[in-house]
This record gives C-alpha cells, structure tokens and sequence, in this order.
C-alpha cells in the first residue's frame, strides 16, 4: 500500500535539544534516534555519504527504532563525488549494500539517494551504464544539481532503471517534479516555507498516493534551523 513517509536530513544534531526546540533539554545525544522515531516513521542518512557505517552503529539503528521504520542512505561519496559515476566506482556499491545489509534483511531500507556534484555536467552514456549496474532489488533514486541533466531523454532513462529523480525543493531554484519511477523522493530544502506552499506540497503527495506510489520527504537539516515545523505541518495535511 502507497505511503508518505515524512522525515528530517538526519538527526544527531545538539543545536536541535532545549526546551523550545526538537529533543527535550535533558536527553542524552544517544537517545536521539529512539526519540526521532516516536515523531516519524523515516530518516535520511547524511553520514553515509562520508564514511560506512560500522556493523554495530547499523545494528544499533535498528534496535533503536520500531519494526516500520525506514532508513534511507545517501550514497558514499566515493561513488558520487570521487568516481563520479565512472566504472572506478562500481566495485564499491556491494561493498557499502553489504554494510546496509541487515536494515535489507528487516525490510527497514528505504530508497537510497545518489546525490551528483554541482559541477558534473550531463553525460548520458556514464548515467546509463552507472544504472545499468546497480541491484534492482534496492530502490534508487538520483538528485541532479546541474541544469543540463533537465532533459526527457534523462527521464526517459531513469524510467528504464525505474530510478526517482529527487526533486530538490531549494531557496535558488523550485523542485524539478518529474514522476519517473514507482515512488518519489522529494528533498525539502527551502529556509522557510508558507502554509500555501506545504499545503501544495501536501497536495501532490496525495496525487502520487492516488497513483499507488509511495512519498519519501525529507526536511533540510540546518543546525539552528527548525526543519520539524515543515515535518509536522505535512504529516498533519497529509492526514486530512
């Protein structure tokens, strides 16, 4: 059954804990994740993108969060930002699913999110191949950040791997909403945003659930930002 699943960029944050902000004053910075989880039912993971989680901290995530909780990984920046794509890189995509492996086994791994450098210009043979190789059994979905990417043959690509392309919501540019896989990833990335603005949001939430396909959201994760005020509001719209 299609969902949306509504979460932050990640959650250890200590700029998030006093008594007007997300975690309570006096909790403990390891009991973020088990708090996080009575909010929401997701979680974007930053920290992958620098360094592989070890065994233990992935077993702790699961331990730490109830049976329904998703934890959507953004891809290591080897694959992404070292390799760029390039064939260098894809022996090292099973050794980083290898390490994701028990939240697979436990049905807790949402999409995984490959996020491209701003300066890695469109090449479509590269894309093609680099999708080629990836484990259908995991879901995938691709942010692109620089404008010559925006093209139907892209999409028309990505529907082929049945890869989401991320509509990345920024203060610079509005979200490129292009529907190109069996669910959709979208990144809420905006300083600030109006109710009109979250109730259009919620809106095309609705449109894809409609659809049968499945909503991950993902609020920006600003240290001193207040990215649940965004969460919250679209549960609630989502809900109406």
């Amino acid at each position: 059954m299609a969902q949306t699943h509504i979460g932050l960029s990640g959650y250890s944050y200590k700029p998030w804990q006093g008594s007007d902000r997300f975690y309570p004053p006096t909790l403990k910075q390891a009991g973020f994740l088990c708090y996080y989880a009575t909010r929401y039912d997701t979680v974007e993971l930053d920290g992958v993108w620098y360094r592989l989680p070890s065994e233990k901290a992935v077993a702790d995530w699961l331990a730490s969060t109830p049976p329904h909780f998703l934890f959507v990984p953004k891809v290591h920046r080897q694959i992404t930002h070292r390799a760029r794509l390039k064939p260098d890189c894809y022996n090292f995509i099973p050794v980083m699913l290898d390490r994701l492996k028990p939240l697979a086994s436990a049905h807790r791994l949402g999409p995984l999110l490959i996020q491209l450098p701003p300066n890695l210009v469109r090449d479509d043979d590269r894309l093609s191949a680099f999708l080629k190789q990836l484990p259908a059994s995991v879901r995938w979905a691709i942010e692109f950040r620089h404008d010559s990417w925006h093209d139907t043959a892209i999409e028309a690509l990505l529907r082929r791997f049945n890869v989401s392309w991320v509509a990345a919501d920024t203060d610079e540019r509005p979200a490129e909403c292009r529907d190109t896989a069996d669910f959709w990833y979208v990144r809420l990335r905006r300083s600030a945003y109006e109710e009109r603005d979250l109730e259009q949001w919620a809106g095309r939430f609705r449109e894809m659930i409609a659809d049968g396909k499945s909503c991950y959201v993902y609020c920006k994760h600003e240290d001193e930002g207040s990215p649940w005020l965004w969460a919250d509001r679209l549960l609630q719209l989502c809900e109406q």
